[in-house]
């Protein structure tokens, strides 16, 4: 079963409500979509992205002292984290 090559770009409207701009699917895109077997998008690559971004799991950074060299520093573990963290200088020291 051979799947269609688009050629032309295809012209949609962004389905978010607070959005609704224009945007375009180029033709390789599209073809990828059909060879692929997927729907083409709902969403302006804008609102895609954004909608990336949500489902990203932030870090939060602390500052706290290197257990090494007692430099500051900032970790992704709080001070009161029972792990030994090394800053990244006291690191390299510590494996090389």
């Amino acid at each position: 079963m051979a799947t269609a090559i688009v050629t032309e770009p295809i012209k949609l409207t962004c389905g978010e409500p607070s959005c609704g701009k224009p945007f375009i699917v180029i033709a390789a895109e599209a073809t990828f979509y059909e060879q692929k077997k997927l729907p083409l998008p709902d969403h302006c690559p804008a609102c895609r992205h954004r909608q990336r971004m949500a489902l990203r799991s932030e870090r939060q950074l602390y500052k706290r002292t290197c257990d090494k060299c007692k430099g500051s520093m900032l970790s992704v573990y709080p001070s009161d984290a029972p792990y030994v963290v090394y800053c990244h200088k006291c690191f390299w020291e510590n494996i090389g």
